[in-house]
């Protein structure tokens, strides 16, 4: 006979049999667990809802960095205008226009994203300012502490936002399609090199952990002793000579003992780094000079 709702709640204070030792046994031998349900968080009127997903960055990152130049935000227009127009000399009045900026919107999670994602891009790709961006990066940093995760993210990123992980390989001269991969090889190899220079910059202001940089170099020297033993052709010469490239960049900023990763490197007999060329290796004993 079936029962209705409120028998069965009443059938609870029954007396019952005591459950077997058998069923007990088992019961004790199960490994239960309860995992949640993962859901992403939501975005409204260009705010997070909840800090507590650590992931919304690299959920809106790669669209910042595509947009990174687009002035369809009248505060992020003027945000692109005081940092384009840092100097030396007039470093303190636009840094405290581009805080009063984000002051503005300082609710406003993604403008501050936008805006530190706009000195990431402009270190990486304009060298000659890197020391400066990376100042303004300091300068944020102290207002706004979360800027420091913004940071962690984009130098984590980096090769995902600006598609550096994929090798260009560049054709003879006479080929086809010659001046469309020198042009890529090119714009590659500058973003590269800009990134290491950048994020020395930033290292050198406590603004990326020792754990992290020392990370990025020892997944380089890592890279580069397996690396130069691959076959002596054109694009595994250029991935080594990329690596080099990082390493002088940021070797006088790390650990010193890095530098015996670089000693042992030079130390393989020639026969066996088919692709570590001459010009690779003149910047590796450069590099142990710095």
């Amino acid at each position: 006979m079936a029962l209705d709702v409120a028998s069965l709640y009443a059938a609870r204070a029954l007396p019952r049999e005591p459950l077997s030792e058998l069923i007990i046994s088992t019961i004790a031998k199960l490994k239960i667990s309860f995992k949640p349900p993962f859901r992403r968080p939501a975005f409204r009127n260009n705010k997070r809802e909840t800090d507590d997903i650590s992931n919304w960055r690299e959920h809106a990152m790669v669209d910042m960095v595509r947009k990174v130049r687009e002035k369809d935000d009248a505060d992020y227009s003027d945000a692109i205008g005081f940092i384009n127009k840092m100097t030396k000399q007039n470093f303190a009045k636009m840094i405290a226009s581009l805080l009063e900026k984000l002051d503005k919107r300082k609710e406003d999670n993604l403008f501050r994203l936008r805006v530190t994602t706009l000195l990431f891009d402009n270190g990486v790709r304009q060298t000659f300012f890197a020391p400066m961006m990376a100042d303004a990066y300091a300068e944020i940093s102290k207002v706004y502490p979360d800027a420091l995760q913004d940071l962690l993210t984009q130098a984590s990123m980096f090769e995902t936002l600006y598609d550096a992980s994929k090798v260009v390989n560049v054709p003879l001269s006479t080929e086809p399609g010659y001046d469309e991969a020198i042009l890529a090889w090119t714009k590659q190899k500058d973003t590269k090199r800009g990134f290491a220079i950048y994020v020395a910059e930033l290292y050198s202001r406590a603004l990326i952990p020792a754990d992290l940089m020392n990370g990025f170099v020892k997944t380089v020297m890592s890279d580069l002793k397996e690396s130069i033993r691959q076959p002596k052709i054109g694009s595994n010469e250029e991935h080594v000579d990329a690596l080099v490239r990082f390493v002088f960049a940021v070797i006088s900023k790390v650990d010193p003992a890095f530098k015996n990763d670089i000693r042992a490197v030079l130390a393989t007999p020639k026969i066996e780094t088919p692709s570590l060329n001459m010009k690779s290796r003149f910047k590796l004993d450069d590099a142990l000079k710095l």
